[in-house]
């Protein structure tokens, strides 16, 4: 009896770690989306093509490349033009890269990055914390639902999806550019 009277408190013990790790992370908060105007970017960036999972590395080169060419990166910003539900993993397209100022892009010339602009545009956006590396793997997947949701309740159609990541601030942003009415 002794035994199973432990079993239970160290099951109720994890349950709370548990439940208290969920919550950290923002597991347990609901994502509200909104509508506001996000940008203008101005984004050194390298393209990638394949799993979003393995992106990290990308993300790592860019900041390196930046760092050495003397440019200080504001937000890290990622542009995914797939649907992972609808594009074989190996297939999937984004951009993996940074937000910079403008007059930085000179300093630049000897990289291999490229340089876009995203124009200011109202959007559908969702936040998210950003804790640590497992953020990158949960906030997807409740901020797109959020958003989607959002996006079909206003009969919105979207275009460009991009994330921003300020680590300052410890949030993500996941960004949906509305493009029409339905």
């Amino acid at each position: 009896m002794k035994i199973v009277k432990w079993l239970l408190i160290v099951a109720v013990v994890i349950g709370l770690l548990l439940e208290g790790f969920l919550w950290y992370m923002g597991m347990l908060t609901p994502i509200k989306a909104y509508e506001s105007k996000m940008g203008p970017y101005t984004v050194a960036y390298e393209s990638y093509v394949g799993p979003f999972s393995k992106i990290g590395p990308v993300f790592t080169k860019v900041n390196a490349t930046l760092k050495s060419a003397g440019v200080t990166p504001m937000l890290g910003l990622g542009i995914y033009y797939d649907n992972p539900s609808q594009v074989p993993q190996d297939k999937l397209r984004s951009d993996c890269g940074a937000v910079i100022d403008v007059k930085d892009i000179a300093k630049l010339g000897k990289t291999n990055l490229k340089i876009k602009k995203i124009e200011q545009k109202n959007c559908i956006v969702a936040e998210f914390p950003l804790r640590n590396m497992l953020s990158y793997m949960f906030g997807p997947m409740k901020a797109y639902t959020a958003m989607n949701k959002y996006a079909a309740d206003k009969g919105h159609k979207v275009g460009r999806t991009y994330e921003i990541y300020d680590e300052a601030k410890g949030k993500m942003f996941f960004v949906m550019e509305i493009s029409t009415k339905k």
